[in-house]
């Protein structure tokens, strides 16, 4: 491979405007496409196959019109009184009525006005109505009046209530802004009278914004990491400008997807917050390379072996980015896999564009490629009669890596020991998907919620929704025996009977399962072969107890159905996060393993080496476990008061950011180690009889130098371009930033800057042990590009490069 790396990189250099002009022409071409074949985003997270899902189709073929439960546009309407007031006064009374009409009026029309209205008015006449309709079903008064209680409008002390519609729209993310207006306008109303009104529900959900001065930041402080990194006005926007058409192409090709396939409106952004980080990155390194290959090389030369090296790595690196970033499929949810194939594509752009634009570019601007000097930066002459710095024997990098190699055992323990107490916040996890529970505490949708949970406990934020067909039921069941006596004649025939019973019956063993404050028979459809059974929990949506609630009700449903032959499915909002977010965390385990495991494999053959791909795999663990940690304590716990409303973390975020993590840990892997490797077998091959004793340490040192300056300048220009996405407006994308930014700055300075070099110092020779029976099998990697330096030893000769 670095043979062909080579030619393709002395071939784009020596060709520099049809390369050029042909990436021109690739993006103008997909920017036709995305333009003419560009369909909307759509804000749904698209999941089937989970049980909450599938319950949900149960409820659709049951219940025509009312199977998107999980993402219907209902709204929730708070209002509640001063305190030692009630919603009863007149004055109150006649701002509701206002509130109601205003939404009446203005919006073109609404659904599912069963709870519409001013609720003091409405709770009594539905209240009334439910008993007496439960009453003749068969249920005892008794029950009857503690259901209707259960879903009462009215907080007990009178001061909070609330109404219930739905906007005409297919689903919540089809809401207009328009019609989101008419709601707030008519809550102005009556916040005007001295009411505190509040909406919340799926269907009030605030639109997903997308800032794009995020990306700006990014470049910007790109650009003078580049600048401080070169020292160089003319090689600090080639980097910028390979990435943005690398991102350009990636991001237009997203677009054009969505004319095929639905695609969350998250999923360019991640791709473009991922590939600019990673194009900017990957051209640094060549970039680098080509500088130091220039002092002894001509210019094509110089490009072609910075590319069959250099660019070597970077093809390995953008290889396992991507492979990490396409394994999410694994995980089995649409959106993700979308998300992750996306950003896949744009890394994979972004590689092909850095391998060839690049050196097409150093070959247009020719030796006028490091023009625009600043002195005293990069090693530059200074102001002056202040002479040029020798980075190669004077550095920081060279400074540090000696103090490594002092002090190795105290170094690694340090990493260790602080990295794993960083990790241990990571055993308190708590994961879910954004809700009005945990929306920021200054919304509305959350003072909703907390009002909602204020006057009628947090269950109500909750709901539990049971699915029961009635098809298959056992007539001759000894378990519905007492129920179908207790059924009145009127109900139909035996089988009716019979479905009824079954609906008694598994209201009651509902009501059996602890944690279920209560559970009741809400609809029965007109053949009366199901029934929908609202279970309302003890808590709320985030607590951890109300997901134990579901589960023993889902137990509690498999023995029902065992006894009568009925199916029972559970869904609602609360069900259908809670199998995300499980169905997710059951998939890192072995995500995580395969990531690692194919890392080391990768490594082995690129290393030829054991300790090497162990110790890389080792330190990955601890900096996204270390990540995860400080991500916990500060967006979970609140630390220092740096996030507004702390809560669980995003159900995909550890998923996908093991998977970006890792894909960017092995980059810095490879670019650092390699430099390292590629000193070490020149000592080797250098005949010296003590080279053997001491080449793993000279090379370490030597390796690590020149490596160092350059790795840091990728970490920093990889961390700005991250936590610049914390400017978004999105909290999940503001953790994603924050999130992946920190596993960056822990992985890149702990793990690759310390934690590597003190195990090969502490190793020795065994840091490139591999046994002879393994080494014989394994595949000839030659990622150093060793098989190309003999080609140019008689080409090398001091260069001169113009300023």
């Amino acid at each position: 491979m670095p043979k062909l790396l080579f030619k393709l990189g002395r071939w784009s250099y020596l060709h520099p405007w049809r390369v050029i002009v042909a990436w021109l022409v690739i993006l103008a071409g997909c920017a036709g496409a995305a333009f003419s074949l560009m369909k909307p985003f759509t804000s749904e997270f698209a999941i089937t196959g989970t049980p909450a899902i599938e319950a949900l189709t149960t409820l659709e073929e049951n219940f025509p019109g009312e199977g998107d439960v999980a993402s219907s546009p209902s709204v929730n309407l708070v209002f509640a009184a001063p305190e030692g007031a009630q919603l009863a006064d007149p004055a109150y009374m006649a701002a509701m009525d206002q509130t109601v009409r205003h939404i009446e009026d203005n919006l073109g029309a609404i659904e599912g006005t069963q709870r519409f209205g001013n609720p003091v008015r409405i709770n009594a006449e539905l209240q009334r109505g439910l008993v007496e309709q439960m009453t003749q079903m068969g249920l005892p008064e008794e029950s009857a009046r503690a259901d209707a209680y259960n879903l009462r409008m009215v907080s007990d002390d009178g001061r909070i209530g609330f109404t219930t519609f739905e906007f005409a729209a297919e689903s919540q993310f089809q809401v207009t802004d328009a019609d989101r207006r008419v709601v707030a306008d008519a809550m102005q109303i009556g916040r005007d009278a001295g009411l505190q009104v509040e909406a919340g529900g799926p269907g009030y959900g605030d639109p997903i914004e997308i800032n794009t001065t995020s990306e700006m930041i990014g470049i910007g402080v790109a650009f003078l990491v580049l600048l401080v990194t070169f020292g160089s006005l003319a090689a600090s926007t080639m980097p910028i400008v390979t990435a943005v058409v690398g991102v350009g192409i990636g991001a237009l090709a997203v677009l054009t997807t969505t004319h095929w396939v639905e695609l969350n409106d998250v999923t360019p952004v991640l791709a473009v917050m991922i590939g600019l980080a990673v194009g900017i990155d990957y051209a640094l390194f060549i970039l680098s390379r080509y500088r130091q290959e220039r002092r002894t090389l001509p210019g094509p030369e110089a490009a072609g072996m910075a590319v069959g090296t250099a660019g070597s790595s970077v093809v390995f690196a953008g290889a396992t980015v991507f492979v990490a970033l396409v394994a999410l499929v694994l995980a089995g949810i649409e959106f993700l896999s979308w998300m992750g194939i996306s950003a896949a594509f744009t890394v994979l752009v972004s590689v092909l564009v850095a391998l060839t634009m690049l050196p097409a570019l150093l070959g247009a601007w020719g030796d006028r490629a490091f023009a625009g000097r600043i002195p005293g930066v990069a090693g530059h002459a200074g102001p002056g009669n202040r002479p040029a710095k020798d980075l190669d024997t004077r550095s920081m990098g060279r400074t540090w890596v000696n103090v490594v190699r002092r002090f190795p055992a105290a170094v690694m323990a340090a990493v260790v020991l602080g990295l794993g107490a960083m990790s241990a916040p990571v055993l308190g996890l708590e994961m879910a998907l954004p809700s009005d529970t945990t929306s920021n505490k200054d919304t509305t949708q959350r003072k909703a919620a907390d009002l909602m949970t204020e006057g009628f406990g947090p269950g109500i934020n909750a709901p539990l929704l049971l699915i029961v067909d009635a098809h298959g039921v056992n007539p001759d069941a000894e378990i519905l025996q007492p129920y179908m006596a207790a059924v009145p004649d009127s109900a139909g025939g035996r089988a009716e009977k019979a479905a009824l019973a079954s609906f008694l019956y598994a209201v009651s063993e509902a009501n059996s399962v602890s944690g279920v404050r209560h559970a009741q028979l809400v609809s029965v459809n007109e053949d009366l072969t199901a029934a929908q059974i609202l279970a309302t929990p003890e808590g709320g949506p985030e607590e951890e107890y109300t997901l134990a609630v579901a589960h023993g009700l889902r137990e509690n449903n498999r023995q029902v159905e065992d006894a009568t032959g009925v199916h029972i499915g559970l869904t609602g909002l609360t069900a259908v996060q809670m199998d995300i977010t499980e169905e997710l965390a059951g998939a890192m385990p072995l995500y995580l393993g395969i990531v690692v495991g194919l890392a080391i494999i990768l490594l082995m053959l690129v290393f030829r080496s054991i300790m090497v791909p162990l110790v890389a795999g080792l330190g990955f663990l601890l900096s996204v476990g270390a990540a995860f940690g400080f991500t916990v304590l500060v967006w979970q716990e609140g630390l220092f008061g740096l996030v507004n409303t702390p809560g669980p973390i995003l159900s995909f975020l550890p998923i996908f950011m093991i998977g970006v993590t890792f894909g960017l840990a092995m980059d810095y892997q490879v670019f650092l180690v390699t430099r390292i490797r590629e000193h070490y077998l020149k000592l080797r091959r250098a005949g010296d009889p003590d080279a053997e004793l001491h080449a793993v340490e000279e090379a370490t040192i030597e390796g690590f130098t020149q490596g160092a300056r350059v790795v840091t300048a990728a970490a920093v220009i990889m961390i700005a371009v991250f936590i610049a996405f914390i400017n978004q407006p999105l909290p999940f994308i503001q953790i994603f930033g924050f999130a992946l930014g920190v596993a960056v700055f822990f992985d890149a300075f702990f793990i690759r800057m310390a934690l590597v070099p003190a195990t090969m110092f502490l190793l020795g020779r065994a840091t490139w042990w591999m046994p002879r029976w393994l080494d014989r099998i394994l595949p000839e990697m030659d990622v150093e590009g060793t098989g190309i330096e003999h080609m140019l030893d008689d080409a090398r000769q001091p260069q001169e490069i113009s300023a």
